[in-house]
């Protein structure tokens, strides 16, 4: 099959969504990378340092004073979680995209669970304590997945036309 070409405003939001994706799962790659050589206290330091000015304005800023709460409690464990969830994560996604993007038939359903598996973590982690920022990646996810599954239908389609041909 060749690579994906959208021919509609809907397939140019799905190549979007899906470049952005994409452009994420880099970016956690790298988050995790920058995590293997970072020692807990110089990822508290760094953490509170980025922190600083914005608690100096607003002492009771939410997000600021959550982000050096968090770095507080930030160990080897964590470190740890956190290097392997980053990853996977990336890889999931890398792998997501890379097939969808070279119009790969089995992209389309690793896609659709993996991605879905992973946002199910996302809706846990929101019942357990709530984030609008997770609430935002979510419904973002949930609408990604919706054009992933209305893709992978023309797609399939598409395909059994050319077999039966």
């Amino acid at each position: 099959m060749a690579r994906y070409r959208p021919s509609s405003l809907f397939d140019k939001v799905f190549e979007g969504g899906i470049i952005l994706k994409g452009a994420s799962g880099v970016l956690e790659f790298l988050a995790g990378l920058v995590l293997v050589f970072m020692s807990p206290g110089a990822i508290r330091g760094f953490l509170a340092f980025l922190t600083q000015r914005e608690i100096a304005e607003d002492p009771n800023d939410t997000i600021a004073n959550l982000i050096v709460h968090s770095a507080e409690h930030f160990n080897s464990g964590n470190k740890a979680f956190a290097v392997v969830y980053l990853w996977l994560h990336a890889a999931i996604k890398l792998t997501a995209v890379v097939g969808i993007l070279r119009n790969l038939l089995w992209a389309y359903p690793f896609s659709l669970i993996s991605l879905g598996l992973l946002m199910l973590y996302q809706v846990y982690s929101m019942v357990v304590r709530f984030s609008v920022g997770m609430f935002l990646l979510t419904v973002f996810d949930v609408f990604i997945l919706w054009l992933i599954w209305r893709e992978y239908g023309k797609v399939k389609t598409a395909l059994t036309r050319r077999t039966a041909v």
